[in-house]
């Protein structure tokens, strides 16, 4: 009995989007997302600079998020057919999952303290804009496949049951 898994190439371009973008967004939350650098004499005394990843509170939160959307993505692409009926669609979840997650990283983003003076520069890293510009677009591609999907015809054959007179 042979179960033919779908060609990554055979998959819409909104699938392979969302696939390709989550996984880079995890690759990038281990990028230096939020550091100091010293300038000038603290740099001779004390090093250079010290960064961390984004898997730190509010933003390691979103980051789970937008793991699991793109588990459900992947669960939808690969096993579609043996996931159980949910009262929604699997790419409403994922675009939720997706939508929140994003929100989350974005706001523990811009919510973290800077400073940039002569002896040092505190903010986001290249890594943190790189995740921002990542996170937003999974949001947005999962939100793409909540739309493609609502375009594609029911697979049902059953007749839509017509709306109610207006009163």
């Amino acid at each position: 009995m042979s179960m033919s898994t779908p060609d990554f190439k055979s998959l819409s371009r909104n699938d392979q989007l969302a696939l390709v973008a989550g996984v880079l967004v995890f690759i990038a939350s281990f990028f230096p997302w939020y550091g100091v650098k010293f300038k000038g004499a603290l740099a001779a005394f004390g090093g250079g600079s010290a960064t961390v990843t984004a898997w730190h509170g509010l933003a390691a939160f979103g980051l789970v998020l937008l793991l699991l959307g793109l588990l459900v993505v992947a669960a939808q692409v690969f096993a579609g057919a043996s996931l159980p009926a949910i009262p929604t669609s699997y790419e409403l979840v994922a675009a939720g999952l997706s939508c929140l997650g994003a929100l989350f990283v974005i706001i523990k983003s811009f919510d973290l303290p800077t400073y940039s003076g002569a002896d040092a520069s505190v903010g986001l890293r290249w890594g943190g804009w790189v995740l921002l510009i990542l996170v937003v677009v999974q949001a947005v591609v999962c939100v793409m496949r909540v739309l493609a999907a609502n375009a594609r015809p029911a697979s049902s054959s059953a007749p839509a049951a017509p709306l109610p007179p207006a009163v």
